[in-house]
């Protein structure tokens, strides 16, 4: 059995494309596993196949940085590995001398968001300092493509810097587990699932459900993941006393799936910051495999997607039109059927991560971590 190591120190456990879709893939072509991650606060429970190698929990930002710098040194002791597969910008220096200092080893980067475009979008950074920041990122993903050996992008936008050569896209397309039966479409409940805060639209999904009462008012809303801001967990708890937000606090996949099925309306209300604009967000194709329609924010990209399967509506991401398009799907159920059908037939056809792991596994083949089913000059 042919050894890897799959390291995030960003990304919480049950993340679905760390955990849920790529390591999981991992097990089942039969890998062995090391994963260097933070494990869940409720215990881990052993999978066949996996051995977890525990990071502490930082508590915060600056401190999950600085544990990452020393990675290497873990990911070192536990080799050698000839796979190495991480997950976040914060671990480029690490990475970096485990290439240098355990030469052979094949470094595989999965980069899930444009990093130079992050920093300019990022609040909590002051204006000053983004600019340079971006421009520290773009020098130091230029020094990677030159460094490591395979590069797994989540879009084709975030995919156009990378060596064509050792680039694939591995988009963010749910595996099987949404396969649940679907139900006829609610048109009172509205859902949101993923993290909690403002840039993902939460506070203008909040407002735009208050609007949207005065005319639909057994509408209520459902939101479902981490709350990652104070001020916005401030928002949904005022909602939450008022009687018509529920929030839930993130669910395995499977159980969240069960949940979120037979909801009206699936919202996908990020603001168009540049890091977004060209995202493809998990939950628009999860929201497709629970035949759930779909309304999301007005990006070009995301007017393509949505418009080309019929899946639901994209509205511009303000309040007021946000609230129009809520009361106009609500009050049309059989056009919320049509959208679920669509949808949902969609993902089926090629939204889905069944599909998309051959993706993946170009990359491990690449790496020589499994037999070869590609073409060896395969692009």
């Amino acid at each position: 059995m042919k050894r890897m190591a799959v390291v995030t120190s960003a990304h919480p456990w049950g993340d679905p494309r760390v955990f849920g879709r790529e390591l999981a893939a991992c097990l089942e072509w039969g890998l062995e596993v090391h994963l260097f991650a933070v494990p869940p606060r409720d215990g881990w429970r052993p999978v066949p196949g996996l051995r977890l190698h525990p990071l502490p929990d930082p508590g915060s930002r600056l401190a999950r940085i600085r544990g990452a710098l020393g990675l290497w040194r873990a990911v070192l002791r536990e080799g050698p590995f000839p796979l190495v597969h991480f997950h976040d910008p914060e671990l480029l220096p690490a990475m970096a001398l485990v290439g240098i200092l355990a030469p052979g080893t094949f470094l595989l980067y999965d980069i899930h968001e444009d990093l130079p475009l992050q920093f300019r979008s990022k609040a909590y950074l002051p204006p000053w300092a983004r600019q340079p920041l971006e421009r520290l990122a773009e020098w130091a993903l230029g020094l990677a493509a030159r460094l490591f050996d395979g590069f797994a992008p989540a879009t084709e936008a975030i995919a156009r810097p990378w060596p064509r050569a050792s680039t694939r896209v591995v988009h963010n397309y749910p595996r099987a587990v949404f396969h649940v039966p679907p139900r006829t479409p609610d048109p009172l409940r509205v859902l949101y699932m993923g993290g909690l805060s403002r840039g993902r639209g939460i506070p203008l999904a909040l407002e735009a459900v208050r609007i949207a009462r005065h005319r639909v008012p057994g509408l209520r809303l459902e939101l479902a993941g981490w709350i990652l801001e104070p001020e916005v967990g401030r928002l949904v708890k005022e909602a939450a006393r008022e009687g018509w937000c529920r929030h839930l606090e993130t669910l395995e996949a499977g159980a969240l799936a069960a949940h979120a099925a037979g909801a009206g309306i699936g919202l996908v209300t990020l603001l168009p910051q540049p890091n977004y604009l060209e995202s493809l967000p998990t939950k628009l194709f999860e929201y497709m495999a629970l035949g759930i329609p779909v309304l999301a924010s007005d990006f070009p990209l995301w007017r393509e997607l949505v418009g080309e399967s019929g899946a639901g509506r994209v509205v511009r991401p303000e309040a007021g039109p946000l609230a129009q398009a809520l009361v106009a799907m609500a009050l049309d159920p059989a056009a919320l059927q049509e959208h679920a059908r669509r949808g949902r037939a969609a993902y089926l056809d090629r939204y889905r991560w069944e599909v998309e792991a051959a993706n993946l596994r170009w990359h491990l083949e690449r790496a020589g971590a499994l037999e070869r089913t590609f073409p060896k000059d395969d692009p």
